[in-house]
């Protein structure tokens, strides 16, 4: 296979249905930041907006050209005009919302993490389930461009065989202030995208040993500072290392490498700096040479768009999608085993987290 002959092909396919109609739960950063803005650029259709502060969702309204602000959250699942909701709000909130729009026949998009706990997350899969409703969630981290392409890569065999991928963030979180009386945090929050792009890459794997710190300062009561071991039956191994307590501003940032036995893959998703997303690969399969492809797209804001192109998807052909919340639940599931691994103090295997869950 030669450089010539070999093209990336990573930007997913687009449905051409878009006539599915969105209300939006939730007024907050990661709503005004990311979800509107990606939403705008794609041409969906946001037709109201609810949140717990009705003059922040005004506020949001304003800026977007939402048509309608409600006064409660149960009036616009209320609406018929709503097709699908769009929850982003606080974990421990989340589980309620969902079984409320279920209620109501709404198909969900629910912000990630699904759950603060792995037995909420799979009683909200069943919820949503009897009540025929699709459950979707925001797993954004699949859909950086840089986390696509790599996928692509190994599913063209250009790494050879996976043997060991590494993840390491570095970074001072500006964590809000309701975060600060979650016993779970830096897996809860940032690690579950980590979990996640593993798995979207590799698979879930057999067993995971975690650990962590907490903040030194003791200003918030969650762990801190992890880090986490993967081992997959295959032999692969995978390993993360989520730093939140770090102040030295020139190492901020989130890098990636993966190594197989015919390639080598470098990622760097341009977090928090506001950069491109970058990739770099060698490969013996192509000239053995590196080769650093622009991409085109960015995780923050871009990638939301692809997240509620799956809603839209899995509405218009039937098919589940990836980030289905019933396929969520391994993701869960992994998120769990770090948190069991640092209690029991030993490695967890992810059939353990599964089986403790009275239905699947």
């Amino acid at each position: 296979m030669s450089e010539e002959t070999f093209q990336l092909d990573y930007i997913p396919g687009m449905c051409t249905n878009t006539s599915y109609r969105i209300g939006i739960i939730g007024s907050g950063f990661i709503i005004r930041e990311c979800h509107l803005p990606a939403y705008r650029e794609a041409g969906y259709q946001v037709v109201g907006i609810a949140s717990r502060m009705k003059a922040n969702a005004e506020a949001v309204a304003s800026e977007f050209g939402i048509p309608k602000v409600y006064d409660t959250i149960q009036e616009l699942l209320d609406d018929p005009s709503v097709d699908v909701v769009d929850i982003a709000v606080p974990p421990h909130m989340q589980p309620e919302l969902i079984a409320m729009a279920a209620r109501a026949g709404k198909h969900i998009l629910a912000q990630k993490p699904l759950a603060v706990t792995y037995k909420e997350a799979v009683e909200t899969v069943r919820i949503c389930q009897e009540a025929g409703v699709q459950l979707l969630v925001n797993q954004n981290g699949r859909f950086d461009p840089a986390v696509m392409a790599a996928k692509d890569l190994i599913q063209k065999g250009i790494v050879g065989k996976p043997v060991y991928a590494t993840i390491e963030l570095r970074y001072k979180p500006h964590w809000q202030e309701y975060q600060k009386q979650y016993e779970r945090l830096m897996f809860l929050f940032m690690g579950i995208h980590h979990l996640d792009q593993f798995r979207y890459w590799f698979g879930t794997p057999e067993r995971i040993f975690a650990s962590s710190i907490r903040q030194p300062e003791g200003e918030f009561i969650g762990e801190y500072s992890s880090s986490y071991i993967l081992e997959y039956e295959n032999g692969l191994l995978a390993s993360a290392w989520d730093d939140g307590f770090t102040w030295d501003e020139e190492s901020f940032g989130v890098f990636y490498k993966i190594e197989g036995t015919e390639g080598v893959v470098r990622l760097n998703i341009g977090w928090p700096s506001g950069g491109p997303s970058q990739i770099s690969y060698m490969s013996k399969k192509l000239d053995s040479q590196w080769h650093s492809p622009k991409l085109s797209g960015s995780w923050f804001p871009g990638a939301f768009k692809y997240t509620m192109n799956e809603m839209f998807r899995s509405l218009t052909d039937g098919n589940e999608s990836m980030i289905s919340g019933r396929n969520n639940l391994e993701t869960m599931a992994m998120m769990e085993a770090c948190y069991a691994s640092i209690e029991k103090k030993r490695s967890i295997q992810i059939s353990e987290i599964i089986q403790s869950a009275a239905w699947q």
